[in-house]
């Protein structure tokens, strides 16, 4: 990775990553280094040790930017993966739905009511996990 200011770097990127990803963290991963090992550590590096780091948006706001721009690409296994997280650091149900509701303004009835299908079922499985 380079310097010790790129490892503290891509150290932090990784625990952002993981505390976007939810219980999920290591298996999304683990995915990512079978694709490509480069594709992880950018997503460690880059993604999450750089984009994420600015601190304009809360924690909430940048979930939200994420999650609605997956949901308005359709990129619905990454959506997944980031409600799944969000709901499991204690992000708002409501505000999730009111952003994805939102959708159907800008992005279209059929992407929004896909991604809300999706957060309903995502919001059932943490539902169904958390009992057990």
């Amino acid at each position: 990775m380079g310097s010790d200011g790129d490892g503290d770097v891509t150290e932090a990127g990784a625990q952002r990553r993981q505390r976007a990803q939810g219980a999920k963290h290591a298996a999304l991963q683990q995915s990512l280094l079978d694709i490509d090992p480069q594709l992880a550590a950018w997503s460690d590096d880059f993604v999450f040790g750089k984009v994420w780091a600015g601190d304009a948006l809360s924690w909430d706001q940048q979930m939200l930017v994420a999650i609605t721009a997956l949901a308005a690409l359709g990129n619905h296994a990454q959506l997944r993966n980031y409600l799944h997280g969000a709901l499991q650091g204690g992000m708002s149900e409501d505000a999730m739905r009111q952003a994805l509701s939102m959708l159907t303004v800008y992005a279209g009835f059929p992407v929004g009511i896909q991604a809300l299908n999706v957060l309903k079922a995502v919001v059932d499985s943490e539902a169904k996990r958390s009992s057990e």
